[in-house]
C-alpha cells in the first residue's frame, strides 16, 4: 500500500493513513493532532491502545520530505507483522505490550510547500509572506508562517529572534505539546529528520545518567543503520540550535529524546526518491529496538 518509490502529496498521505487505518481496524486508529496555519489537519497514527507508547515524528521541517513515507512504511510493516506474530513471537509481544504513536507529517505547510511550491498555500496573506522571504521553495523547512518549528519549543535552550518572539507559538508546535501531554506514561520520543545519517542522543540540559541511557541505546541505533552518532558540541553547535522538540520532552518528561537524521549530508532538497528504499532498510527497525532495549530495563 505505501509506495517507497513514490513522492505523495499531502492529500495523498492523509490518503493512504485512512487506508491503512481502514486495512487495519484491529490495531491502528487515525487521529488528528491539530490543525496548520494553512488549515491542514496534522494526522497521526496510534498502533496499539496502551498508554506505554513510543512517540515517533517526521515532517518537522518541511523540506524533510522522506520521512513522513519512512514512518507510514514502518506503521503498516509493524501491522502485518503483528498479525502474523504468534504468541511466542518478541515483535508480537513488544506490540502489544506497547503502543507507537506516529505523526508522519508533523508539518504539512512545509511540506507542500517545499514539495511543490508557494501556490500549494490557500492562505494569500501567507503566501505573500513566504514569498518575501526570498527562499527557493525547496529548500523551505519552516511552516506557513515562516517559523521553523524545531526551535519553537519552550524548554531551556529556547531562543527568541527574527520574526519568533515567542515560544509555541505555532499550531504545529502546540500539537506535537499536546500530544506528549496526552500520553505523559509515553517511554520515549524519536525524532526523524534529514539530513546526515547520523544519531543525536546529548541533551545538554539533562543529567549525566540520562544521557548515559541515550549514548546507549544511539550505539543499539547505530548498529542496526550503521550511523554515525553525533558528539556532544555537535548538538548544539550555537544558541540559535535550541528549542527543538527533543529538548523539550527530555526536559519535560526525562525520558529518552533521540532524533535520528536520515539520508547522505550531501543529499539535494527535494530528496529523490531514489533514497527511499534504502533508508528504509536503515531506519525502519530503529523503533522496534527503542521498545525492546526498554523492555529489557
Amino acid at each position: 500500500m505505501i509506495e517507497l518509490g513514490h513522492m505523495y502529496t499531502y492529500e495523498e498521505l492523509v490518503k493512504r493513513m485512512e487506508e491503512l487505518a481502514g486495512k487495519y481496524p484491529e490495531y491502528l486508529s487515525l487521529q488528528c493532532a491539530g490543525i496548520s496555519h494553512d488549515e491542514r489537519e496534522i494526522p497521526v497514527l496510534v498502533l496499539g491502545s496502551s498508554g506505554k507508547c513510543l512517540i515517533l515524528s517526521g515532517g518537522i521541517h518541511g523540506r524533510e520530505s522522506i520521512n513522513p513515507v519512512l514512518l507510514l512504511g514502518m506503521a503498516e510493516d509493524y501491522c502485518e507483522r503483528r498479525k502474523r506474530a504468534g504468541e511466542q513471537d518478541e515483535t508480537g509481544r513488544i506490540l502489544n505490550k506497547y503502543s507507537i504513536y506516529f505523526l508522519p507529517v508533523a508539518n504539512p505547510d512545509g511540506y507542500e510547500i517545499a514539495l511543490w511550491g508557494f501556490e500549494s498555500i490557500r492562505n494569500p496573506v501567507l503566501r505573500h509572506t513566504m514569498r518575501m522571504k526570498e527562499i527557493p521553495h525547496e529548500t523551505w523547512k519552516y511552516n506557513a508562517r515562516g517559523i521553523d518549528i524545531n526551535r519553537n519549543f519552550p524548554c531551556r535552550s529556547y531562543t527568541s529572534r527574527g520574526n519568533m518572539r515567542e515560544s509555541a507559538s505555532e499550531n504545529e508546535t502546540k500539537a506535537l505539546i499536546d500530544i506528549f501531554a496526552g500520553y505523559p506514561d509515553s517511554v520515549g520520543y524519536i525524532d526523524f529528520h534529514s539530513r546526515g545519517r547520523i544519531i543525536y542522543y546529548y541533551r545538554r540540559a539533562m543529567p549525566f545518567f540520562y544521557n548515559r541511557r541515550g549514548k546507549h541505546m544511539a550505539k543499539k541505533f547505530q548498529q542496526i543503520s550503521n550511523y554515525a552518532i553525533g558528539k556532544k558540541r555537535e548538538e548544539a553547535a550555537s544558541v540559535l540550535d535550541g528549542g527543538n522538540s527533543v529538548n523539550y520532552y527530555s526536559e519535560n518528561y526525562e525520558k529518552l529524546a533521540i532524533t535520528v537524521e536520515t539520508v547522505e549530508d550531501c543529499a539535494d532538497f527535494p530528496l529523490d526518491v531514489g533514497y527511499y528504499e534504502k533508508t528504509y532498510q536503515e531506519v525502519s527497525e530503529i523503533p522496534l529496538s527503542f521498545l525492546m532495549e526498554y523492555d529489557r530495563g
